[in-house]
């Protein structure tokens, strides 16, 4: 039999923290109180007087700087006079990176790693109750598949804000079809009154299916996004499409994706480069008039292989010499309005990543994706468009990636028109993120 004393004595350090959490939480839920308290007259009527906003990762993905550059030039037309961006957990913030201009009155709220849980959630109600709205931009991150703490801390955090009676949302994020139970549990107790906006209706039609409770059906923010025209980036780009086109060349974007290793379960980089060169090759030889853009969309890991920069010069490099004078690749690092920018002069585009493809659809331009987390489909019935996707074990197949793709060029005009006719009810529906 087990001595009293000496099972307190072994256990007393997991004892202490167990105390120490919940006078933590005691001390966190009489901070939120006494914050609601004293917050209720603290602002006038305008609803977007001050926004507090959630990325839904660090600086790296341009796909998020789209969604967070989108949201911040949103409020800013809409005259807000305080906008601030909250972020936590790693040493990179988004403090460096220019958004929607130099005028914007942007204030950056850093909680550091080294807190813990209560400590942070404690910094952030202190941060939150001097805004009126709270917006956590969901992306790709709020079904656990990447970080099921990261996704609940994020839902505690907009407990938090709705709890201190400021208006809060989870807005233009996607869901997949296997969403972690905790995940599950903590959006189905969420307060009715917090918004769960999702941005494509697959998306919308999974979480009804789980959650039982109110969703709205929105659009990606990215598709607000303004483009940038006459950056040294763009002018120089698009002087090399114009010459293509000039040579009655047609212009394909190429986007290698090096989260597709994943997907397809392969061993070395070294298939992906060859399925990508051989794709081009083959391509090239059914139609010997295809210029080729190299579009890196993430500089997360730059210096190492697994990078879409390193995939695209991979790429490049061992191209025969009859392609390569027909070949370029974008400047890195550029910005999300950078690119946006490239893409409406482009013909189409075949993707790896789901907001390069937001980008070009946004700029009237075909483009096909091989797609990863059940995050794409969603996005193509916006548009009423079928046969735009292809699964990565699919594309990895010899010669499975040309047939798919070669069609879709021969229809890229018919295409481009279908989207200019549904575009501007998708970028309706991405405003409504912020009904």
């Amino acid at each position: 039999m087990v001595n009293l004393k000496t099972f307190l004595y072994a256990n007393k350090n997991r004892f202490i923290q167990q105390f120490k959490v919940k006078i933590n939480a005691i001390y966190v839920s009489s901070y939120i109180a006494l914050q609601k308290l004293t917050r209720k007259n603290r602002f006038g009527s305008d609803k977007y007087s001050s926004i507090l906003i959630l990325p839904p990762a660090p600086p790296g993905s341009l796909g998020d700087e789209a969604l967070l550059t989108a949201t911040v030039e949103y409020f800013k037309m809409q005259g807000a006079k305080r906008v601030g961006i909250v972020t936590y957990g790693s040493d990179r913030d988004w403090a460096n990176r220019s958004l929607a201009g130099e005028t914007t009155n942007l204030s950056h709220h850093y909680l550091h790693s080294s807190l813990n849980s209560s400590e942070a959630l404690l910094h952030f109600a202190h941060t939150v109750s001097t805004y009126q709205c709270f917006y956590c931009i969901g992306a790709d991150v709020m079904d656990g598949y990447y970080s099921e703490k990261d996704t609940i801390q994020r839902l505690k955090f907009v407990s938090i804000a709705n709890e201190m009676g400021v208006k809060a949302a989870v807005v233009s994020f996607s869901f997949n079809d296997k969403p972690t139970p905790n995940v599950i549990k903590y959006l189905q107790e969420l307060p009715s009154d917090i918004r769960l906006c999702t941005r494509d209706l697959v998306s919308y039609q999974r979480l009804n299916y789980h959650l039982k409770r109110p969703v709205e059906l929105g659009a990606d923010l990215a598709f607000l996004l303004k483009p940038d025209m006459d950056t040294e980036i763009v002018d120089s780009i698009s002087q090399w499409i114009s010459q293509q086109h000039t040579g009655n060349r047609i212009v394909v974007g190429i986007n290698a994706n090096y989260k597709l290793i994943d997907q397809l379960e392969i061993k070395t980089l070294d298939q992906l480069i060859k399925t990508f060169v051989d794709t081009l090759i083959q391509l090239y030889s059914k139609n010997e008039k295809l210029s080729f853009l190299l579009i890196p969309h993430d500089f997360r890991n730059i210096g190492d292989k697994n990078s879409d920069v390193f995939l695209s010069d991979a790429i490049l490099d061992v191209l025969p010499l009859e392609i390569k004078p027909y070949c370029n690749k974008v400047p890195t690092p550029c910005s999300a309005k950078d690119i946006k920018g490239i893409c409406r002069n482009l013909d189409i585009v075949l993707s790896g990543r789901m907001h390069l493809a937001i980008a070009c659809l946004g700029q009237e331009t075909p483009a096909a994706c091989i797609t990863y987390q059940g995050k794409f489909e969603g996005l193509y019935k916006h548009f009423d468009l079928d046969g735009m996707t292809i699964e990565p074990q699919e594309a990895l197949q010899p010669g499975n990636l040309v047939d798919f793709f070669i069609p879709l060029i021969e229809k890229r005009n018919d295409i481009r028109q279908h989207i200019r006719s549904k575009l501007p009810d998708v970028q309706e529906l991405a405003k409504s993120n912020f009904a």
